[in-house]
């Protein structure tokens, strides 16, 4: 498991790198306001994406991880790859016709140019997360997160650049043009590397003729129940990102991305950390192995705690040193930079407690968490940015992540008597 978590984090790290990256290189080049308007056509494909894949990517990852070494896993990977493919050209034909309409929404200048190369990635883009779960269902997760969004937005950073100096293209338009080529690349060599897994399996020159275990009916119906669990990531990732640009100018909006981004560093082990333990827990929760569950979860909070300390004291300490690497604009930006940054803390310290519910038959309970308190974040974003601005933004986000959290550790602790929290259980204390 140690290999595993240290390759899984690095190419995590990778990833958190590309998106930092990207949103450093916008800032620098275009300022607030150029990565304001990124941010916007950024929560247009990630929303895109998320429908188009319909759920299908963790679909393709729970039945290819069933038997990994079956034939029948590229039946699910081709059925999953058809129905995104038509959905993603939908998805990618109405933001390329709505993309006037869009900017005149949003009053972000410069939007709808971006969003050109932003349609021609659509495709791509989900793609490359169907890809990622079939990678996740062989046992290569750190192959997996390298085909999502993370290593798209590196390769991007890198072609604003060179664009730039070649002067390749005109202004902010060329972010739209390295997201597409980079997102085409990421997913050509994705494929490139099913292809190659698939030609040194045992059955690869063996014609098939049994059914597969899993039917279609089965496949969709998996597929849909997974697009319900994502809509709340969908709520934050996307709608509170749309409702900020439609309320704030996109220099706002570009400030409050920011400070966002900055303070993903400090939560990105949890992402390494949920790519690993859940099927673990998956597994000790079928044995009855409770004390061996509840030791892995409290050791995968304390990890993420530990290693999130840097970064953590870094954007309390130095927010303004952080947030000048972007520009001299966004310092002002460093209380938001504190307040998401303690959210995330919080985040960080209480574990995977949403991966514990829906590891342990808990699923429904988790996704009424996560889609009330999303809910009730999003009618934040409408109470708090009138009167507050950017910092409203920044409040009805930390919301979400502190009680979305803390709920569910509650949870955990009255449905399986597991406390991850790396501090005293105060809620044994209290007798619940």
């Amino acid at each position: 498991m140690a290999f595993a978590l240290i390759r899984t984090f690095i190419a995590r790290g990778i990833a958190a790198l590309g998106s930092l990256a990207l949103v450093i290189v916008i800032g620098r080049l275009y300022g607030a306001a150029g990565v304001g308007v990124f941010a916007l056509a950024q929560s247009i494909i990630i929303g895109a994406g998320t429908l188009a894949r319909y759920g299908m990517n963790h679909a393709i990852m729970r039945f290819v991880g069933q038997d990994y070494h079956s034939p029948h896993v590229m039946v699910y990977l081709y059925w999953g790859c058809k129905k995104a493919l038509l959905l993603s050209a939908i998805a990618a034909l109405i933001i390329f016709f709505g993309r006037y309409y869009l900017e005149s929404i949003f009053d972000a200048e410069g939007l709808s140019t971006v969003l050109v190369g932003i349609a021609i990635a659509t495709p791509a883009f989900t793609l490359g997360f169907l890809l990622s779960g079939f990678f996740k269902g062989i046992r290569m997760p750190a192959t997996a997160s390298l085909l999502e969004n993370g290593s798209v937005a590196l390769i991007a950073g890198g072609l604003v650049l060179l664009f730039h100096w070649l002067s390749i293209g005109e202004g902010i338009n060329t972010i739209g043009w390295a997201y597409a080529l980079a997102a085409w690349l990421v997913v050509i060599q994705g494929a490139a590397q099913v292809w190659s897994w698939g030609r040194r399996q045992a059955w690869s020159n063996s014609p098939n003729r049994h059914e597969p275990d899993v039917t279609r009916e089965e496949f969709s119906a998996s597929s849909r129940a997974f697009l319900v669990l994502s809509l709340a990531n969908f709520m934050r990732s996307v709608l509170s990102i749309l409702i900020a640009g439609w309320l704030l100018s996109s220099s706002e909006l570009g400030v409050f991305k920011s400070t966002q981004q900055m303070a993903m560093l400090i939560s990105f082990i949890l992402i390494v950390i949920n790519a690993i333990f859940p099927p673990r827990f998956a597994s000790l929760y079928h044995q009855g192995k409770l004390e061996a569950l509840g030791r892995l979860a409290r050791q995968g909070a304390l990890i993420g705690v530990l290693i999130a300390a840097p970064p953590l004291l870094a954007c309390l300490l130095f927010p303004g040193w952080i947030l000048g690497l972007l520009g001299d604009e966004f310092v002002a930006a460093s209380p938001l930079l504190r307040l998401i940054a303690l959210a995330q803390l919080i985040n960080v310290a209480t574990g995977s407690v949403g991966f514990l519910l829906n590891m342990t038959g808990h699923e429904p309970l988790m996704r009424n968490i996560a889609l009330s308190c999303n809910a009730i974040g999003l009618l934040l974003f409408f109470v708090l940015i009138p009167p507050f601005g950017p910092m409203g933004a920044a409040m009805a986000l930390a919301f979400v992540l502190v009680v979305q959290n803390l709920v569910a550790l509650f949870y955990v602790w009255r449905r399986l008597r597991i406390w991850t929290l790396p501090a005293p259980n105060v809620l044994k204390w209290l007798g619940v």
